[in-house]
């Protein structure tokens, strides 16, 4: 059998300590502040992203590993390993996967998934590949992979459509709208790309409890084995308050936390929520 290594772009939002325990390896992706380039993980924190946005009024840049450092990445890991894996952003969002696949072509034994997701869509596609990888070969994995990635549910909310517009993601009047009604929308990644859900209104006390209610209560039984949370929010009471509203109302097995790394934050803006899940 293929000693399979796995591996995913940075924006999976798995903190170190994860990628280590699940023996995942990572290639960061860049985030620019005025002319300086730095790895979104783990170097940069989403702290230091907002207080670089309210200083500046302007929102960093984002970009992918390219061609060539995909490939020096690939390079290392099959020092150890027979076979890579990696675990891509949602093609439909990013160019890690353009980048990934060009690399792979001019090597052997390289085997790049599509996500189509984002975040802890994808540490949830990275964990369970980490789970699957010593019962099949690398192709038949990846093939496993593309089928259960189309089980994979996620959204978030979020308090400001601000850093969406900033970001060219959201239109100017439906930005204007949304702050005079005081609307957060809620975010849904369909076929790997986000499109607006629900939208709530309200204080985002009252709007995370009504996010996290509408989202998680309709599940079945067997759709609860394992949630990933997925945030930027930086007062603790806040966070603490989405927490306990899914730990004491909505069962499930494991609830893996998650800070949201730079790269994405950039795009959700302070205090952005998001859950995923397995469906079946």
């Amino acid at each position: 059998m293929d000693k399979i290594c796995i591996s995913a772009d940075s924006t999976f939002d798995m903190t170190p300590e994860m990628a280590e325990r699940y023996e995942i390896k990572v290639i960061p992706s860049y985030v620019r502040m005025d002319t300086t380039d730095f790895f979104d993980y783990p170097d940069i924190k989403q702290e230091a992203l907002f207080e670089y946005y309210n200083k500046t009024k302007k929102l960093p840049q984002t970009a992918a590993a390219n061609p060539v450092e995909y490939e020096n990445f690939f390079k290392e890991c099959l020092q150890e390993y027979d076979c890579v894996i990696l675990i891509a952003k949602s093609a439909g969002m990013s160019c890690c996967y353009e980048s990934a696949v060009l690399a792979a072509q001019k090597m052997n034994n390289i085997y790049v998934v599509d996500s189509m997701t984002i975040s802890g869509g994808s540490a949830l596609l990275a964990m369970e590949a980490a789970k699957q990888k010593d019962r099949h070969t690398a192709i038949h994995l990846q093939e496993y992979l593309f089928d259960f990635r189309e089980r994979i549910n996620g959204s978030f909310i979020v308090e400001t459509v601000e850093y969406l517009h900033e970001g060219g993601r959201c239109s100017t009047l439906t930005y204007f709208g949304a702050s005079a009604m005081q609307i957060k929308p809620s975010i849904i990644i369909r076929d790997g790309r986000l499109t607006v859900g629900k939208k709530f209104m309200g204080s985002y006390r009252r709007c995370l409890r009504d996010y996290i209610e509408s989202t998680l209560l309709p599940l079945e039984e067997n759709e609860r084995d394992i949630l990933v949370v997925a945030h930027a929010i930086q007062d603790e009471a806040l966070l603490n308050f989405a927490i306990g509203q899914i730990e004491g109302k909505h069962y499930f097995k494991e609830i893996c936390k998650m800070k949201i790394g730079a790269a994405v934050a950039c795009h959700g803006g302070p205090n952005v929520f998001g859950v995923f899940l397995i469906k079946k």
